[in-house]
């Protein structure tokens, strides 16, 4: 019985493949046009300054490309005061087995799960395995909200839940291991010298995103929310609504995993960097759905290349190491797009198809859990998607539109299994489902139309000028920092192979539809665009194997590898991220020695009180804080305006008075502020971008100082005048100059330069 569903799997496999190589060997002038193009395409991409990082070009990185090699060997040597070295790996291990044990719980959950809802013939092995990774890691985000917001955040609890599923779907696993062992030999006799090789390729980039993934996080987005809200959640011990960060009320299925990693781990610091090593497994994971798509449809080779163009692309590195959504929102948009070929197809039994729908439904609302804009990118698309390919499928069937209405049903249920209990979440928690998006629909508790407003304006396009379409166009395909010349190099290549083409018109309209969606809905960061990149490393995969011929195999090899050798040594510099990936990882948490804000958080740790509670004015990345601290994001309302100012109608927010002496004493004293730190530089940054109230000011704290409820502050970081741009200058002017610019010796220049206070600590007056 095996031997006949390992026969039937192979055999479903090459009925689904397309023809791609030209194995002639006479000269052909595509060939030569190939080549042309990729090598024309590759300058072009070199010749480019990099928009994020204007004092380098790709072409002055190239030519120095040894240096960018030889930062590599410097990394395992000391970093300034926190030393660095080989034998500091072993502090990694217990990071690598939480997080090792919460992917082989996820293995396991999903197993069971598509255990129970597809024949085990149905799909490949692999297959398999990379939609149970992908559906258990969404299911174990899912187990953490709901111990979460019932206040059961216990490492017993959580870690005999997933342990129960690992020993269930173990002892499923080992009924079946002969199965599984056919089918690996039977995938193993398939490879050959090239793929091998291929194989070995992938390791260096998968070695410096796992080192990278376990650094401390240097990001403002990820110490804002993406870590600081399970670190709150950790604190607290429960899943709740948290008023001033508007941020933790999003879909937080990666979020989910990083607080079940503090959760397990029993520490938020060390759980933080066990999340980041979970969610840089999206990366493999995605790759490994790339060899499968590749495999299934065309050869083990497209998909193995295709899997290196991927996790060759900086980008892909970049999200790694650092805890964003994109990159879960990537795999999981692959995994839907490739789900949805896989289950239309119409080799696939007719039989298995609903089954196989609800399962892309559940792909794709996981990928919504990931981030709202998921569903424009992925449910609502390729949910359309899916309906109209088994449509076509179901043309002489009878009761087509009621076949084609349960699918929909099907989908949607996948839908709502994955994302409904985020939006349940936030119909109670705030009466919004979707909070704080569509406003004017839904409300929302703690939100109003001016905060809506600013929201909105913060989180839409500027404008929707033709010219800035065929601006960001060159961004996406060449110019951005971090992208990789291979991905539009060999993509269009995929359009030479005329059996393919039906697919790959496909794929690229996906491409173009992200794309679009990217440019009309979002405000354009550029990190939105980057989900996009696994389909058009599957393309591009599809590209390169489109000829055999040794004269392409040889000249785009010469090619391919130049913008693989520059990719890594760029991952790997300080242009793509924190690499100083063998640090004493107890050193740097006692030091925090990590950028950008170490400084200011080393300084407080030093002089605040152990029992210190800090209310922070200006500044929402407070992940790296260990003292309590009270903190409102700029698209909350200020926590400090609320406490201190005399609410007055009708009056401007520079105009409002202040409390009373004794109301504002109380106030800090029952809320147990013991001191009051001012980011003046992120409130400057605020109000030459989103806006910030102009209630803060340092008139404010001056007044506060002179009714002694504050003491004379401390200066905790500050910036040469000289170094501002014009529009913080002008901001700076409207305030007291007094209170804000000091004169201080350049040593360097051995001159007098202005100096801006960019941040200050007051402590609080005892009475």
């Amino acid at each position: 019985m095996a031997k006949k569903n390992r026969q039937r799997e192979t055999a479903s496999a090459k009925s689904s493949k397309f023809p791609v190589a030209q194995n002639s060997q006479t000269f052909d002038w595509k060939v030569v046009a190939a080549l042309f193009w990729l090598a024309a395409f590759i300058v072009y991409f070199f010749s480019f300054t990099l928009p994020n990082n204007p004092n380098f070009s790709r072409y002055g990185l190239l030519l120095y490309l040894d240096d960018l090699y030889a930062g590599i060997f410097g990394l395992v040597s000391a970093q300034g005061e926190i030393h660095s070295g080989w034998q500091y790996l072993t502090q990694r291990f217990d990071i690598l087995l939480t997080a090792g044990f919460i992917l082989t719980g996820a293995w396991a959950v999903g197993s069971l799960c598509l255990r129970l809802l597809l024949p085990r013939d149905a799909v490949t092995s692999l297959e398999r395995f990379v939609f149970s990774i992908g559906i258990g890691l969404s299911g174990l985000s899912l187990l953490t909200l709901g111990a979460g917001l019932c206040g059961f955040l216990n490492l017993w609890l959580l870690g005999g839940i997933i342990l129960g599923f690992i020993s269930w779907a173990g002892f499923q696993a080992w009924n079946d291991r002969k199965l599984q062992s056919e089918s690996s030999h039977a995938s193993l006799e398939s490879s050959h010298r090239q793929t091998i090789l291929a194989v070995i390729s992938l390791l260096p980039f998968l070695a410096v995103m796992l080192l990278g993934a376990m650094l401390p996080s240097v990001d403002f987005d990820v110490k804002e929310y993406h870590l600081q809200g399970p670190k709150e959640f950790y604190q607290n011990g429960q899943v709740s609504f948290l008023p001033h960060n508007v941020y933790t009320s999003f879909p937080f299925l990666t979020e989910m995993l990083t607080l079940l990693g503090m959760v397990l781990r029993g520490d938020w610091y060390w759980g933080a960097l066990v999340g980041k090593t979970v969610l840089m497994s999206f990366a493999p994971l995605t790759a490994l759905g790339l060899y499968a798509a590749g495999s299934r449809w065309f050869s083990p080779l497209t998909g193995w290349f295709a899997a290196l163009i991927f996790l060759s692309t900086p980008w892909v590195y970049r999200l790694a190491i650092i805890a964003y959504v994109e990159g879960g929102l990537s795999c999981y948009l692959f995994l839907t797009f490739i789900s949805l070929m896989i289950f239309t197809a119409k080799e696939f039994p007719s039989t298995c198809r609903t089954q196989g729908i609800f399962i892309t439904g559940i792909l794709a609302g996981s990928a919504m859990a990931c981030k709202y804009p998921g569903v424009l990118q992925v449910v609502i698309p390729l949910g359309l998607l899916a309906l109209f390919l088994c449509w076509k499928r179901s043309v002489e069937e009878e009761n087509r539109k009621r076949k084609i209405l349960k699918l929909a049903l099907v989908y949607s249920a996948g839908v709502m299994i994955a994302i409904g209990p985020w939006l349940a979440k936030n119909r109670v928690e705030t009466g919004n489902p979707v909070y704080p998006l569509v406003y004017s629909a839904f409300g929302g508790e703690d939100w109003d139309a001016e905060l809506n407003e600013k929201w909105t304006r913060a989180h839409s396009p500027d404008d929707y000028d033709p010219a800035d379409l065929a601006v960001k166009f060159i961004d996406v395909i060449a110019k951005s920092d971090w992208q990789s010349a291979l991905l539009f190099g060999l993509a269009p290549l995929a359009l030479l192979i005329p059996t393919t083409r039906r697919f790959v018109g496909i794929g690229w309209c996906y491409v173009f539809f992200l794309f679009l969606s990217w440019w009309i809905f979002t405000h354009r960061l550029d990190r939105f665009w980057v989900p996009l990149i696994p389909v058009v490393a599957l393309l591009a995969g599809i590209g390169w194997n489109w000829n055999e011929t040794r004269l392409w195999r040889i000249g785009s090899g010469v090619l391919i590898a130049v913008a693989l050798i520059f990719n890594f040594g760029f991952m790997t510099s300080t242009l793509s991220g924190y690499n100083a990936y063998l640090l004493d990882l107890k050193q740097t948490r006692e030091k925090l020695v990590s950028p950008p804000t170490s400084i200011q958080y080393k300084f407080l740790h030093k002089i605040l009180p152990k029992n210190a509670k800090v209310l922070m004015v200006g500044e929402a990345q407070v992940f790296d804080a260990r003292f309590e601290v009270v903190y409102n994001t700029v698209f909350d309302y200020s926590i400090f305006q609320e406490w201190i100012a005399e609410p007055e109608e009708g009056v401007t927010e520079e105009d409002l008075s202040l409390r009373s002496t004794k109301e504002i004493r109380d106030k800090l004293q029952k809320e147990g502020i013991t001191d009051i730190y001012v980011n003046w530089a992120e409130i400057l940054r605020y109000r030459t971008t989103y806006g910030y109230t102009k209630f803060v000011s340092p008139s404010r704290f001056a007044d506060l100082v002179e009714r002694g409820i504050l003491e004379p502050p401390k200066t905790v970081t500050s910036q040469w005048w000289e170094n501002l741009s014009r529009s913080d200058k002008n901001v700076i002017n409207t305030w007291d100059e007094k209170l804000l610019k000091e004169l201080r010796l350049n040593t360097e220049s051995n001159k007098l330069n202005e100096a801006f206070i960019a941040s200050q600590v007051f402590r609080v007056r005892s009475k």
